[in-house]
């Protein structure tokens, strides 16, 4: 599973808005998508490169192929047609001649006045007029290369306008809230010579989704300037999003079994051990789903379609499990523990209810907007998880720090003070 998600990421990685895609020559179809880009009012520019790989390098030939640019108003009625019927409705179709033995780079620019669109880019070879020009032994390659900048230069879609900024204050809070518990354990250490192991966690957490979001910030940036990115800084990212995912899941579900209730030491952690493994098979079935299908016309961002629904019956069926822990445990306590229970299960419902309702929400939101609600929107909900369980574990006055085993009791605290 690990081998299939790396695979992923890597296909998925290599994927901008300076694309390059490569076909067997004898295997094409009538007609191929290439990608689509989410254009601002104003002018765009684009660059679309043909060339032809493997081929004799005496050959004079120049091979035709035409090009077509959908406009998002009738994309739907094009792919509702029969491949070669789709170019009747294309805004802008273009035969291109193929240099067998160099490239073809075609320059052309989009202009919106009225409103943001979406713009597809496809080509079609109807008359079989590339595919008949090499014997069907050969290895030749067709190799398609676009290169789109948005108004103003920018490399980045519509999709992407001011993710930059909001990541980068995101992981700002991220920063902010480590300092601060980090202080925390050092204060408690210092104060009542204990060590909390949940704020130890949580902090853990922290320091996983600061370095996910700091590379994933860096990476924007140098995107922003070439269009590509950094495919390490992309890679470092994903991996480090994966394990924040997987510490805060498994911190709010051994909580609401019990732990810092009923027990603090891990001397049957061996009760959590498969849940533990399926938690983690299960966040990385969720980011490796994403990348199933990326840039594809139907997919307005990772979750789109069936893959996203798929991550949300997994988040529903982690909410269930978290859930019945809280009420098992709530039924064995007094009102005091059972008031923490209940702050639990609305702080935990934050994070794990997040997912699918903002699958939900995207069903009713413009397409250009649904990368943004999903993406920024899962972000804010788990920060604001983490946040909500700082306060939980850190307050004074919070019901954990009266109820929590491992710390001396509140009325004790209050007498050193």
């Amino acid at each position: 599973m690990i081998k299939y998600l790396f695979v992923l990421i890597l296909l998925y990685l290599t994927q901008a808005k300076r694309i390059k895609q490569s076909y067997l020559i004898k295997s094409l179809k009538d007609w191929h998508y290439i990608s689509k880009f989410g254009a601002e009012t104003g002018e765009v520019f684009y660059s679309l490169t043909f060339r032809i790989i493997n081929a004799d390098e005496n050959d004079e030939r120049t091979i035709p192929i035409q090009y077509e640019l959908f406009l998002d108003e009738e994309w739907q009625n094009a792919i509702e047609k029969s491949e070669c019927d789709r170019n009747n409705v294309a805004r802008r179709k273009e035969t291109i001649w193929i240099p067998v033995k160099s490239e073809f780079e075609f320059k052309g620019s989009l202009t919106a006045k009225v409103r943001a669109h979406l713009w597809y880019f496809a080509f079609s070879d109807c008359e079989k007029q590339l595919r008949n020009s090499f014997p069907v032994e050969n290895k030749v390659k067709l190799e398609v290369e676009l290169h789109i900048t948005n108004v103003g230069g920018t490399e980045f879609t519509l999709e992407q306008f001011g993710i930059l900024q909001i990541i980068g204050v995101i992981a700002l809070i991220d920063v902010i809230m480590l300092i601060y518990n980090g202080n925390q354990i050092l204060e408690k250490q210092r104060k009542y010579e204990e060590f909390s192991l949940p704020l130890f966690l949580l902090v853990i957490t922290l320091l996983l989704e600061t370095f996910s979001y700091s590379f994933l910030t860096i990476h924007l940036w140098i995107y922003s300037e070439n269009g590509a990115g950094s495919l390490l800084l992309q890679v470092m990212s994903v991996i480090f999003q994966v394990a924040s995912q997987f510490s805060l899941t498994m911190i709010l579900v051994m909580l609401s079994w019990g732990w810092q209730i009923n027990f603090s030491k891990f001397d049957n952690f061996e009760l959590f051990l498969p849940i533990s493994i399926l938690i983690g098979f299960f966040q990385i079935t969720i980011v490796g789903v994403s990348f199933i299908d990326y840039d594809s016309y139907y997919k307005d961002h990772s979750y789109e379609g069936w893959v996203g629904w798929l991550a949300a019956l997994i988040y529903i069926g982690e909410f269930i499990y978290f859930m019945n822990g809280l009420v098992d445990t709530y039924n064995k306590q007094n009102t005091k523990i059972q008031q923490f229970i209940l702050l639990l299960g609305l702080y935990g419902g934050v994070y794990f209810i997040s997912f699918p309702v903002l699958q939900t929400v995207n069903l009713f939101t413009a397409r250009y907007v649904r990368y943004k609600v999903m993406e920024i929107g899962t972000m804010l909900f788990r920060t604001s998880a983490i946040l909500l369980l700082t306060r939980l574990f850190t307050s004074k006055k919070s019901i954990f720090a009266q109820i929590s085993i491992e710390n001396k009791s509140f009325l004790d605290r209050n007498k050193d003070e």
